[in-house]
Order: C-alpha cells, then sequence, then structure tokens
C-alpha cells in the first residue's frame, strides 16, 4: 500500500503552471489542492503546487477528492529548478517571519482591527477641530460682512484671522484625507497576510 504524506507546499508562481501547458486556470478552486506520487511510490497532498508533482506529473483535486485536472510531468531544466527552489525558500522565510510574527490569521485580524480603531479615533478628534475652526470662520466672515456692509473696510485683524483659519482648515482636512488613506493602507497591507497566515493553517 503507498504511503500517504501531507505535505503543506511552498507557493509556485504563475510562470511555471503556465509553462506546464496544461493547467486549464491559474486560479485554484476554493478547497482544491494537488496530488502526485514520487517515484519512490510515496503519495503527495499539497496545497500548492511543487516542482517535484510538475516532473512528476500530478492531479488537481478539488475539496471532496475529485479529480478536476490531470497534468503529465514535464521535464524542468536546471535554470528553472534553481528558480523554483529560490522560491520556495524565499517563500519559507516570509512565512517563519509571519508565524514569529502572528499566531494565526485572527491574531492578524485583531491587529489590523487595532490599528484600525486608532486611526477612526483619529479622525473623529480631527472632524470635532474642523467643525470648531470652521465655526470660528464663519464668526470672522460674519464681521466681515458687516463693516463691508456698513461701508468700512475689513479690519485687518479680521483678515488675518480669516486667512489664518483658512489655512488652519485645509490642513485639518489634509490630514483627515491622510488618515482615510492610512486606513486604506492598512486594509492592503493586512490582506495579503491573513491570507497566507489562513492558507498555512488550512495546510497543517
Amino acid at each position: 500500500m503507498k504511503k500517504l504524506v501531507l505535505v503543506l507546499a511552498l507557493a509556485v508562481s504563475a510562470p511555471l503552471w503556465a509553462r506546464s501547458g496544461k493547467l486549464a486556470s491559474e486560479v485554484m478552486p476554493q478547497g482544491a489542492y494537488f496530488r502526485h506520487v514520487t517515484p519512490d511510490g510515496v503519495v503527495h497532498l499539497n496545497r500548492t503546487l511543487r516542482i517535484e508533482a510538475i516532473q512528476n506529473g500530478y492531479q488537481l483535486l478539488d475539496a471532496q477528492g475529485r479529480v478536476l485536472e490531470e497534468v503529465e510531468g514535464v521535464e524542468l531544466n536546471n535554470e528553472e529548478a534553481r528558480k523554483q527552489r529560490m522560491e520556495d525558500a524565499r517563500q519559507a522565510r516570509e512565512d517563519k517571519e509571519l508565524l514569529r510574527l502572528y499566531a494565526g490569521p485572527e491574531d492578524a485580524v485583531r491587529a489590523r482591527d487595532r490599528k484600525i480603531d486608532a486611526l477612526e479615533l483619529s479622525i473623529s478628534y480631527e472632524e470635532n477641530n474642523l467643525a470648531q475652526l470652521q465655526m470660528k470662520l464663519d464668526d470672522e466672515i460674519a464681521v466681515a460682512a458687516r463693516s463691508e456692509r456698513a461701508g468700512k473696510k475689513v479690519p485687518a485683524g479680521v483678515q488675518e484671522a480669516i486667512d489664518r483659519l483658512k489655512r488652519q482648515i485645509a490642513t485639518s482636512e489634509k490630514k483627515l484625507a491622510d488618515f482615510d488613506q492610512e486606513i486604506d493602507d492598512a486594509n492592503k497591507e493586512y490582506s495579503p497576510i491573513i491570507k497566507r497566515l489562513t492558507e498555512i493553517e488550512q495546510g497543517k
């Protein structure tokens, strides 16, 4: 009977898939995995495509174990094999660092949410500050309007206050835009981290 070994594989680049010339889609179905047999008769189940599978041939299975695709083995030249080993080593280093920083995907989600909560608190504070600045500006503009209606020149102090408040409002609006961008950046930063941690967890 063939010995069954479950291996958490490292990621393979899309160009390597394409070079096999057989896989119908570069997008993995949800829960799918690869099965291949090495020359010593050992059956390997992998979440991602390994160089050994490309060389020996493999089957793409769905989450229920049904065969979706069967691909014949192909010979890889030394350069392709070297690049794949480098890619595997890089992915292993990145995975090790992720697991050092986060216990799992839920831990990364909590870290993302803490960062976003802090930014939203800063947004709330700045919005209040902006509202106060706008009220002060409205008051100064009203004073200037009364002077003009009376046929008087707008007092220099009032005009200076209007100019200063406009600059402060512009700065406050810039801060709010920056906070919004930081929230967007946080979501983009943590999205691949959470995705990879989930893949690692599912492959265990």
